[in-house]
């Protein structure tokens, strides 16, 4: 039996993270005597949609297992189901990843044969020795005892099979990297840091001599998370740490193997196990590399801890803080409080590691006052910073995600349509939403959608102006205002090209890694005027914002939606002048978890049956 297995295109540009779930699976089925695989990274080869569909063609295998580990995937995943029906007539497609708690669409709207939710590694086992003795037959009742994934069934029910048991830590596999080597670019994936980061740039120690032309590998310490943040759409049930020695084995295969001697530290949830972490910095401070943490609770954290990562080669750590409002944490369930988020944030900084600050705005709740009291949040923990703060603030807008309260959320208020069609309409908008994209988000406020667009313009601009002015860095002076402002002016006007090389110069100037300038996971505020504009014209930053806004939402918008909009705008302006109170949604000042549940529709087909643990999420 030919197995292909392949990944989607995630974002713009190929990421440096491996594919681990993907080789998890391969692994496991040649584990299990499967060996007769084939492996198309479809997101790191970036091959054209066409050279795809040869591939297929020219392939014709039996199973086409299609990992589409995000739900902004979802356009290319049906597409690519469209096609291996056409190229491939007799194909099963089965669907792994976050884009599964989608099943039912995937099932009726792109034609896949079967979905595994949740963790894979037992279920493809267990779902191809069915595939293989099945012949031309479909065993409904066999099918059934298969736990983790979902089928429609002969009369056309959609079915889901419940979770299968989670893998215990000792038993998960190791990262095949000749997995990579053999079947994408394993130069995507073990990369010179210092011309990609700007963490391990910033930090002197990576230009010490004996680590010239070391490269950076990705390692897990842990899988899963402690957490249920109710915007999330990872379902890995629960949180297994791996033993120390064993991380520290995978550190040294890939120091040996592709000369690596900077890691990242790929984990959502690092460090939750105190007493394991405090064995892995003692092992990870002999090997004598420099390293990146990518996901901490701030909970985990405190200065000594945070002094002893430095001490052992940590160079960043990176937070997901979301927010400085009191009753916004709450929503997101996030088990943090704002001084949890400042202190996090206050001693990374006196400990001498790096980090950016992750902010979610518009979430079920999200006001003016609470978008407020974020901005004021991020004034304290940025005024203090070496650099201006807007390099490391993303700032992101909420996107509601299918397994989430937040999707929940929005089906229960009808932005979501009434039918499966109108909900794949919804992930035919989100598909390849980069995270800068301030245009595609659900409006869950009781406020104008432009405005909630300016809550962002608006939110860095202010922290900016507190710390120009916290530092006492506001220089007025004719040569700063021919030099920062109108010599730019005069370049857009008048010589386009030039100004537009002007312009990427400065955009570097601030932040040197490609990564960053092209946006992708983070959304970094990089725009260059902000210097000018907060020196000579905060006075107008009303003006600016809104001229800013509204300028690109009429070039972008079709006439009749900027008209809508527009005209809500001036509704509700009105309607504040003249001192009317709108009707506003119930107050939310609790997890929208348990919110969701309290007003949860009750399920009463066998269709809603199946989904609702798929939309409840983890």
């Amino acid at each position: 039996m030919k197995i292909t297995i392949c990944t989607t295109p995630i974002r713009p540009v190929p990421t440096d993270y491996p594919p681990f779930g993907s080789m998890a699976i391969i692994q496991s089925l040649q584990s299990h005597g499967y060996h007769d695989i084939y492996f198309y990274d479809i997101d790191g080869l970036r091959p054209t949609f066409d050279e795809v569909v040869r591939f297929f063609e020219e392939q014709q295998p039996d199973v086409v297992g299609i990992s589409a580990v995000v739900s902004t995937a979802y356009e290319y995943t049906k597409r690519l189901a469209k096609a291996l029906r056409k190229v491939v007539p007799n194909v099963t497609i089965v669907v792994g990843g976050n884009l599964a708690a989608s099943a039912e669409i995937l099932h009726r709207l792109c034609g896949v044969d079967f979905c595994v939710i949740g963790e894979g590694e037992k279920v493809i086992v267990n779902l191809m020795r069915y595939i293989e003795n099945r012949g031309t037959s479909f065993d409904d009742l066999t099918l059934r005892q298969i736990k983790g994934i979902s089928f429609l069934d002969r009369k056309g029910d959609f079915i889901f099979t419940g979770y299968e048991t989670a893998i215990a830590a000792d038993q998960l596999f190791d990262p095949d990297y000749t997995i990579l080597e053999k079947f994408s670019k394993i130069d995507n994936f073990v990369k010179d840091p210092l011309t990609r980061r700007e963490d391990f740039a910033r930090d002197p120690r990576s230009r010490e001599s004996h680590r010239h032309g070391k490269k950076m590998g990705n390692v897990l310490s842990a899988k899963g998370c402690v957490a249920r943040c109710t915007f999330c759409h990872r379902w890995d049930k629960g949180y297994r740490h791996f033993p120390p020695g064993k991380i520290i084995s995978r550190i040294k295969y890939l120091m040996d193997r592709y000369n690596v001697g900077f890691i990242n530290f790929a984990d959502e949830n690092f460090g939750s196990d105190r007493r394991a972490l405090d064995e892995l910095i003692e092992l990870v401070q002999s090997l004598d590399i420099l390293y990146i943490v990518s996901g901490v609770r701030v909970r985990s954290v405190d200065l000594d801890l945070l002094k002893r990562l430095k001490k052992s080669g940590c160079v960043a750590v990176y937070y997901g803080m979301e927010t400085g409002s009191p009753t916004i944490l709450k929503v997101m369930e996030k088990g943090a409080t704002v001084d949890m988020n400042y202190h996090a944030a206050r001693w990374t900084f006196e400990a001498g590691i790096y980090t950016t600050y992750q902010l979610v705005l518009a979430m079920p709740g999200e006001t003016p006052q609470t978008i407020s009291e974020t901005t004021d949040f991020m004034k304290s923990v940025t005024q203090f910073l070496p650099e201006y703060p807007q390099n490391r603030i993303s700032c992101n807008y909420i996107q509601a995600l299918p397994g989430t309260p937040v999707y929940e959320n929005a089906r229960v208020k009808g932005f979501l349509g009434k039918t499966l069609e109108d909900e794949e309409k919804y992930l035919m908008l989100i598909s390849n939403v980069d995270a800068r994209d301030d245009t595609k988000f659900l409006n869950f406020t009781d406020t104008d959608y432009f405005t909630v667009q300016s809550w962002r313009r608006r939110l860095v601009f202010e922290v900016m102006a507190h710390y120009l002015k916290y530092n006492n860095m506001v220089r007025l002076s004719v040569k700063g205002f021919m030099n920062d402002f109108l010599y730019p002016l005069m370049l857009k006007f008048f010589w386009p090209s030039k100004f537009q090389n002007w312009k990427k110069l400065k955009v570097q100037d601030k932040v040197s890694s490609d990564d960053y300038s092209r946006g992708g996971y983070f959304n970094f505020s990089t725009g260059y005027w902000y210097y000018p504009a907060l020196v000579y014209l905060y006075r107008f930053r009303t003006f600016i914002i809104w001229y800013q806004l509204l300028r690109s939402e009429f070039l972008r918008l079709p006439k009749k939606v900027f008209i809508l909009r527009l005209s809500e705008f001036f509704q509700i302006r009105c309607l504040h002048i003249m001192k009317f109170k709108r009707k506003k949604s119930q107050e939310i000042n609790k997890s929208l978890r348990k919110i969701m549940q309290e007003v949860g529709q009750v399920a009463t087909s066998v269709n809603e049956q199946s989904m609702q643990p798929l939309r409840e999420g983890r």
